[in-house]
């Protein structure tokens, strides 16, 4: 996808695509591994100039890039919500069902949906996840959208993707969306800019930006996101303990950027309340 959105936004048709394995993609670490640890290893050599981009999905980068990177574009957005694969809905489940997720935050949502669920942690691409799903293992794992929709994935037999409500799901701050990284100031920064798709970017901006004033990062159990409508956004943040037992949420209107520090200070009135000082 990003090599064809960079070629028709004038870069040229001999690029290289290099496949990087990351921190996070090792398989070695803890299931709810440190933020940027999927994106670590493409940066520091983007950074190096050893490559002239990265692509990364949009939710593993931290808020913060290091210093000389920079998103040079947004690619169309896909799907940002979660789904369940397995027999039925969530809310469907029989009581005391085994959900397999690595997210602190799906975990978290699913919990607080369903408190009577037993979550286990679970790691690998698409299939590996979608392979624990059978008679002996776990009764459903809970997958973004947006990479089912990509891979075109389809359900083994006797089973459904079934879209999770946005009410108990939002969803992660940057999901169903591809960045492309490169240096500050250097040509391919300047080409790749062309390639970005302004509704979705401005999306993004909105979520990262709340997302860096609220100090978290993709592991903490926080959901946020921006829709946009017309002539501005529908954003939506979710805050939840780990146990999915205290629950903060607010969902504003805003007009640009320039709104996210005040839907933020709405948010930490409402936070403090349900969670305490």
């Amino acid at each position: 996808m990003a090599i064809a959105a960079l070629s028709g936004a004038g870069m040229g048709e001999r690029m290289q695509l290099r496949t990087v394995s990351t921190s996070g993609d090792s398989g070695k670490g803890p299931f709810n591994p440190a933020v940027g640890s999927f994106v670590d290893r493409i940066n520091e050599l983007v950074s190096s100039g050893e490559m002239d981009i990265g692509v990364h999905s949009m939710k593993d980068l931290p808020p913060e890039l290091p210093a000389g990177l920079e998103i040079s574009a947004v690619l169309e957005r896909g799907s940002r919500f979660d789904c369940v694969l397995g027999p039925s809905m969530l809310a469907r489940l029989p009581t005391g069902s085994t959900v397999g997720t690595s997210s602190a935050r799906r975990r978290a949502q699913a919990l607080h949906m369903r408190p009577d669920l037993k979550t286990v942690a679970v790691r690998g691409n698409v299939g590996t996840r979608a392979s624990l799903v059978r008679p002996g293992g776990v009764d459903a794992v809970i997958l973004a959208m947006a990479g089912l929709e990509r891979l075109n994935f389809v359900p083994p037999e006797g089973y459904g993707l079934y879209p999770l409500p946005v009410d108990y799901f939002v969803p992660s701050a940057g999901q169903g969306a591809i960045a492309i990284v490169s240096r500050k100031g250097f040509i391919e920064s300047e080409v790749a800019r062309r390639a970005s798709h302004p509704e979705s970017r401005s999306e993004v901006e909105i979520e990262r930006r709340i997302l860096s004033l609220l100090s978290g990062g993709c592991n903490s159990p926080i959901g946020i996101t921006a829709i946009s409508f017309g002539r501005g956004y529908t954003v939506r943040i979710q805050k939840l303990s780990p146990d999915g037992r205290i629950e903060a949420r607010i969902t504003e209107s805003i007009r640009s950027l320039d709104d996210a520090e005040r839907v933020v200070s709405d948010f930490n009135a409402v936070e403090k309340v349900k969670f305490g000082d």
